[in-house]
């Protein structure tokens, strides 16, 4: 296969001389091209040489690293680019992103990262590009379907799928899913990332492969068996060890942690948290690893993020059956009966400053309750026949994921239950609008006729008990009010509009009882209908 080009782009000329020297390119089956020293330099580079790697500095003068990365796009898209950077250019650390930057290492430049960085795009070159013998594809296939295997069997625990599978003997479990597992230590480590940031699939994608290859290093050497699964931005960590490594693997998974919050130091508001589930001596214990690791990286939003928690997990709390928990249930349904955006955010105000001030409660119980809330509210607006947007419910958990703390999540349950109230109830007044309208067009046409709310209610389609609350809320006046009111403006345009007599016009407008007219119109107008005739004919 022929070498891979590479160029080095750097406004510091020993920066560049650093990179050169600390890779054995040859090793990588790789060579430097070209070097350049501002971005203008480095697009005549790439236009020239076609490298098939791009490492450049974020800052440069001429054009800085996105524009570099942008252009050099354009020119050639199979380029691969590498960010360094000595600063945490969030803006420009997601901007180059969503270009498709292939990494993104910090100063001081760390052999061992950028090398590993290396190593994954010569690979990811040799997939795109190599044509396969029969035995090599045999090969890939084979490692492929073990890899599969491998992750269905850690997919299968941390969704507690198949939890009989745990009780069969390691070499069962080792022929069946390419696991070499010996007897000694088992586990199970999860690390959790945070941020708004991660709402962005690409910035959650990037950090989580970070992330991976950083565990990946971390253990290596020191288990006898490690599998890493990734479920949105939470990372599983499935591990077998022997008992003398028990302590340097903690120390290690320390570490990796810190290199973690590092790394993601470029992306504004980030956060990771590392829980070590209880270590167990067979592998039929690793489903309690993992609720006890899942279980402290729910307390992060109470004790707080970028720490590594282990040993006993909090006692669950007792808020589901608490008064506060019942009052607010109250409080909230009768809110959204209401259709009034600022009583639902009143109830769910009152929930967060509850929780968060009363002693004991758990990131648990706050993440359940979250959850409780939305049910709450999908199963009232359901019963209301409120009408919802689709996949409300899965919307909300997937950026409740990302809140890093009580509050966070507090204010982002807030903020997407309102949103949504305020919308369905909006669509909720115009449904209930419609048929108002229906009667007040019916009645502009035939107010002469000897009207009842039964009759209306049959042209609007609703029951008159229906049709008088509805009608009463959206006029604030009954129909038989709204009725008369009719009548009366008719009577007073023929009144000012015609010669005819107080009684012809008694008659069109509905009247039988002149008398009867004539003490409604006094009463409505504060004038007889003779005098209202001088006064405005």
């Amino acid at each position: 296969m022929q070498m891979l080009k590479v160029l080095i782009a750097d406004d510091e000329q020993k920066v560049c001389q650093l990179i050169e020297k600390l890779v054995d390119w040859q090793a990588l089956d790789m060579q430097v091209a070209a070097t350049a020293e501002n971005g203008i330099e480095a697009l005549e580079m790439i236009r020239e040489h076609h490298p098939d790697i791009v490492i450049t500095d974020i800052r440069m003068p001429g054009y800085d690293g996105l524009d570099l990365i942008r252009l050099g796009k354009e020119a050639d898209p199979k380029i691969e680019f590498i960010i360094i950077s000595g600063y945490r250019h969030f803006e420009y650390a997601q901007t180059a992103i969503r270009y498709g930057v292939s990494a993104y290492i910090l100063k001081p430049i760390k052999k061992d990262d950028l090398v590993s960085t290396l190593k994954k795009l010569g690979s990811k070159f040799q997939e795109k590009t190599r044509q396969l013998s029969i035995e090599e594809q045999m090969e890939l296939t084979m490692k492929t379907d073990e890899g599969t295997l491998r992750q269905t069997f850690l997919s299968d625990l941390i969704c507690r799928r198949d939890r009989e599978r745990l009780a069969c003997s390691l070499e069962e479990i080792g022929q069946r899913f390419h696991f070499s597992f010996r007897p000694g230590c088992f586990g199970v480590a999860i690390v959790k990332l945070d941020g708004s940031v991660l709402d962005d699939p690409k910035n959650q994608r990037f950090m989580a492969e970070k992330a991976r290859g950083i565990l990946e290093q971390q253990v290596k050497g020191l288990v006898y068996e490690s599998e890493i699964g990734a479920l949105g931005s939470t990372l599983y960590l499935l591990l077998n060890f022997g008992e003398a490594h028990r302590i340097e693997i903690r120390r290690q998974l320390k570490n990796g942690l810190d290199a973690i919050r590092i790394q993601g130091g470029i992306l504004e508001g980030f956060s990771a948290t590392m829980a070590l589930g209880t270590v167990c001596d067979e592998l039929a214990g690793v489903g309690a690893s993992l609720k006890s690791a899942r279980l402290w990286i729910e307390e992060r939003l109470v004790a707080g993020t970028g720490k590594l928690y282990e040993g006993e997990p909090p006692r669950k709390g007792s808020f589901s059956e608490s008064q506060m928990f019942s009052d607010f249930n109250k409080k909230m349904v009768q809110a959204l009966e209401s259709l009034e955006g600022s009583q639902v955010r009143k109830a769910l105000l009152g929930l967060k400053d509850g929780m968060l001030t009363r002693p004991g409660t758990t990131g648990h119980e706050i993440l359940q309750m979250t959850r409780e809330v939305c049910n709450l509210y999908l199963f009232s607006m359901k019963n209301y026949q409120i009408p919802m947007e689709e996949g409300f419910l899965e919307s909300f958990l997937e950026g409740a994921d990302n809140r890093a703390s009580a509050a966070e999540l507090f204010d982002y349950l807030i903020g997407k239950v309102t949103a949504s109230y305020e919308k369905a109830a909006q669509l909720k007044r115009q449904d209930e609008n419609r048929p108002v309208r229906i009667v007040k067009q019916y009645v502009a046409g035939h107010y002469q006729e000897g009207l009842t709310l039964e009759q209306v209610s049959g042209v609007a389609g609703l029951s008159p008990a229906y049709l008088s609350t509805v009608f009463k809320k959206n006029t604030g006046m009954t129909f038989l009010e709204y009725l008369s009111k009719s009548r009366m403006d008719g009577a007073k345009q023929l009144l000012k509009e015609t010669d005819r007599t107080v009684a012809d016009i008694c008659a069109a407008v509905g009247y039988n009882d002149v008398r009867y007219f004539t003490k409604t119109f006094t009463k409505y107008t504060g004038l007889k209908p003779n005098e209202y005739r001088k006064l405005y004919s």
